[in-house]
């Protein structure tokens, strides 16, 4: 049975929105000190113990040098730095007459200052050839065994 309120008495219904907005300041703080707000900061690359070489004559090398001033994009060089600027389409044609001649290898070296960001951009770009491996150059530190 279904009972009628009277129309002249008022009505006290409401919400109450206190708990809600404690759990939300709750939330809000635990998010705020679990996570780092910092940014980009320098990786240091441990020292590699295990893994087979590629021979310098049999790969096509490409190298990223750091930029000039700050803002300026890398350098893009064809060869191990001493060779002539290029453009990513360049390096990837340089890769391909290196695919006609039977080198499959690409051998790609940047400086420590150059962008993880750049270094991606030119693999993905020197990778769009068929049948190419992409390696990344490393230095061996003095001292090493």
């Amino acid at each position: 049975m279904l009972l009628r309120r009277d129309a002249t008495g008022e009505r006290d219904e409401h919400i109450d929105m206190t708990p809600m907005v404690d759990v939300v300041f709750q939330l809000m703080t635990f998010m705020l000190f679990s996570s780092q707000m910092t940014g980009g900061e320098l990786v240091e690359v441990p020292p590699a113990r295990h893994g087979v070489g590629v021979e310098q004559s049999a790969a096509t090398c490409l190298t990223l040098l750091e930029p000039k001033a700050a803002g300026d994009e890398p350098q893009l060089l064809l060869g191990h730095g001493d060779g002539p600027a290029a453009t990513l389409d360049q390096a990837r044609r340089a890769v391909e007459e290196g695919v006609k001649q039977g080198i499959r290898k690409v051998i790609l070296q940047a400086d420590g200052d150059v962008s993880h960001g750049k270094v991606l951009e030119v693999a993905a770009a020197v990778s769009e050839v068929e049948g190419v491996t992409v390696h990344v150059g490393v230095q061996e530190a003095e001292g090493m065994p």
